[in-house]
């Protein structure tokens, strides 16, 4: 089966189905420096000993790292290399090359790009580039459930011990937890069950309801053997 999730809530779940891109990321040329955005070309011929003014607002626009690229420009000073002369006038000692410092629409996803291929299980980071590429929700695989009988007439529950030693000829059940956490560790989804005695009818009769329920697992802990209770391998 499918579920669909959160992006964030899918860590750990594994892809139902491939997954593209909707949008690019980033959307939009951006500033990748805090400086001054240019076009190419007006620069050339700029050097130390042939600087060149350019006015501010027409041939130059102050930017910070992350804003949107004016239109009409493709190059980025970095404020370093800028003297700014009174209100509208800046001054550069070097010519910029198209794209200096831009970073261009579809750098890190393109539109319609594979993200993520099926049968993907979705770590942290995975979380990122699925938001950028404009996923928001996923079709992850159902979690199988897997249910953990532990039968025998000698067991015990934790709950049902408080702060006291087992008794004699007591056990404490720890099997069903270990598997339990081992089953949710891989993936799955561990449901609890009581204990069952070493009786045939009982334990035959907890292996049909589980058989019934919404399980893709069946687990009975114990019983196998050639003991006078061991019921598991005849049920």
């Amino acid at each position: 089966g499918e579920d669909t999730l959160p992006v964030s809530a899918a860590v750990g779940r594994i892809t139902a189905q491939p997954v593209f891109a909707k949008f690019s990321a980033p959307t939009f040329h951006a500033a990748a420096m805090d400086g001054i955005a240019v076009t190419a070309d007006r620069t050339f011929g700029t050097t130390v000993d042939k600087p060149k003014r350019l006015e501010v607002g027409k041939e130059a626009f102050f930017v910070n790292t992350g804003q949107p690229m004016p239109e009409g420009t493709n190059a980025v000073i970095m404020i370093e290399q800028v003297q700014v002369e009174g209100e509208d006038g800046v001054i550069i000692e070097s010519a910029a090359y198209p794209w200096q410092y831009v970073r261009k629409v579809g750098e890190d996803i393109v539109a319609t790009e594979l993200i993520l291929p099926q049968n993907h299980c979705i770590r942290p980071y995975d979380v990122g580039a699925l938001l950028n590429g404009g996923i928001f929700t996923i079709p992850v695989k159902t979690r199988p459930k897997a249910v953990v009988i532990p039968t025998g007439s000698e067991l015990v529950s934790p709950a049902s011990l408080g702060n006291q030693a087992p008794g004699p000829g007591q056990v404490v059940e720890s099997n069903s937890a270990v598997l339990g956490a081992l089953i949710n560790a891989s993936g799955g989804d561990h449901v609890d069950h009581p204990i069952v005695p070493d009786d045939y009818g009982r334990i035959l009769n907890a292996v049909k309801t589980a058989v019934d329920a919404d399980n893709q697992v069946i687990i009975i802990s114990a019983g196998s053997s050639a003991g006078s209770e061991d019921y598991t391998a005849a049920v």
